[in-house]
């Protein structure tokens, strides 16, 4: 990045979030900057929890090549962190279904069904078949499995 003038155009992160925003240069005191002023009101006005002191915020200042990128990567972080969030929920929902399996079996060590055809992940989806994975692998069970596999492979001597 080359040095960014004083008068060059100016990014207010919020690190809280993960959001960016691309302002005008100004060089004046902090509560005359309108821009700013109106930019926060209006990232807390959407933020899940609307309280100043929850976002903890930077202003870089930068050349005009970098701020024009950011605009992209801030809708593109955004959507990956909704992506995550589905994600998270997702895989604590297959967590809870295996659970209920392992309780099934009596909370045994022994699977008769571990990776069988119906504990497969992704199948009736069209999930490529390289990409399946099973339910077990959320399990308790998994960890024992893969314990026995790797004392016989003589990683554990």
């Amino acid at each position: 990045m080359t040095n960014p003038k004083a008068d060059g155009p100016r990014l207010l992160a919020c690190k809280s979030c993960g959001t960016m925003y691309k302002m005008r240069p100004y060089d004046g005191p902090p509560e005359y900057d309108m821009e700013l002023i109106e930019i926060i009101n209006r990232h807390l006005a959407q933020a899940s929890d609307p309280r100043p002191e929850s976002h903890i915020s930077v202003i870089f200042r930068t050349d005009e090549d970098t701020a024009s990128k950011l605009d992209v990567e801030t809708e593109v972080r955004k959507e990956l962190m909704k992506n995550e969030v589905w994600m998270r929920d997702f895989r604590d929902e297959l967590k809870v279904e295996a659970l209920k399996c392992y309780d099934r079996h009596g909370r045994n060590a022994m699977c008769n069904d571990y990776e069988s055809a119906d504990k497969t992940i992704g199948r009736k989806v069209g999930v490529p078949k390289d990409k399946w994975q099973y339910l077990c692998y959320y399990c308790p069970v998994h960890s024992k499995v893969m314990e026995n596999v790797r004392k016989l492979k003589g990683m554990y001597d």
